[in-house]
């Protein structure tokens, strides 16, 4: 049994891979505890599988998987997560923005506070302002639901226990911080240095990161279906209220145009109906969601 699983996605990172998996060899190595790495190739385009193979042969702790095409870093990384042995798993990414010295300080905090995940959260922030400003909108968004949703990052440690509830995600829409919320709150997090990428080119550019937030709503959040089911009931009130408004009206001032009432009070009754209709459209589409899921009723952590 390994104490340690290092999961490293990696996707067109052939310049700068063989000296992240040499840093994180060097880092491990010092906690004197067995340990594997998992290099899972998400459909590179470059040359990163070669040297995968070529790191295989000089260290036969080194797992590689290479997937049949691009299938998106959080796949990637729960196809390593069902391949890996390790009592403490740990994930970080291929490019040297976080730095494998710190392995040790996360797993320390883990330990010491007795948590099921620690993330390593950046001290110094490397994104420009307008990626600054829409993570800050973002996280204010999601939050609404859970408190602890949107704030982490992809350099994290957790434990066995919790790396086994969160493989049992069945289907291609899987999001490993929001996941793992569905089975645990007890989150640590540990200050860390992060530098600047080593890759010339990023793999999340607005687009990616604008569609993969759409995945992450519609994996785990019912939010969007509450605003519509929240909006259809309280225009619904409105627009009854507002019809009653015209037929007094009518009756009382009795020199309002011809038809004028009955057109308004049509309308306003129809699209209370339609708003309504929506909201409850909206109530039974958040169910379907958390069933789809697999969103479990209940985890246990401990029985005696």
């Amino acid at each position: 049994m390994k104490e340690f699983s290092i999961i490293i996605p990696v996707f067109n990172s052939a310049s700068c891979l063989q000296e992240t998996v040499q840093k994180v060899v060097v880092a491990i190595e010092k906690l004197q505890k067995e340990y594997e790495i998992i290099l899972v190739d998400d459909g590179s385009r470059d040359n990163s599988w070669q040297i995968i193979k070529q790191l295989k042969s000089t260290n036969q702790h080194i797992i590689g998987i290479k997937l049949s095409k691009n299938f998106g870093q959080h796949n990637a990384l729960l196809c390593g997560l069902k391949a890996c042995s390790g009592n403490f798993i740990i994930t970080l990414d291929d490019d040297l923005e976080q730095q494998p010295e710190d392995i040790a300080k996360l797993y320390d905090k883990l330990v010491s506070g007795n948590f099921d995940l620690v993330y390593g959260m950046p001290v110094n922030s490397q994104k420009s302002i307008l990626r600054a400003f829409l993570t800050f909108v973002y996280k204010r968004t999601i939050r609404t639901e859970n408190k602890n949703a949107g704030e982490g990052s992809s350099f994290r440690i957790l434990t066995k226990k919790l790396r086994d509830d969160v493989i049992t995600h069945s289907g291609s829409l899987f999001f490993m911080d929001e996941i793992v919320l569905w089975y645990t709150d007890n989150l640590g997090y540990e200050k860390v240095t992060f530098d600047k990428s080593k890759k010339t080119n990023s793999g999340y550019g607005y687009s990616t990161l604008f569609m993969l937030s759409l995945k992450v709503l519609s994996l785990g959040s019912t939010l969007p279906l509450r605003f519509v089911r929240v909006l259809g009931f309280n225009i619904c009130a409105l627009s009854i209220l507002t019809g009653i408004y015209f037929i007094v009206r009518k009756i009382v001032l009795h020199k309002v145009p011809m038809g004028y009432t009955s057109l308004m009070v049509v309308l306003l009754f129809s699209t209370g109906i339609i708003t309504f209709s929506l909201g409850i459209i909206g109530e039974y589409i958040g169910n379907l969601i958390a069933l789809s899921n697999n969103k479990p009723p209940y985890s246990v952590k401990e029985k005696v």
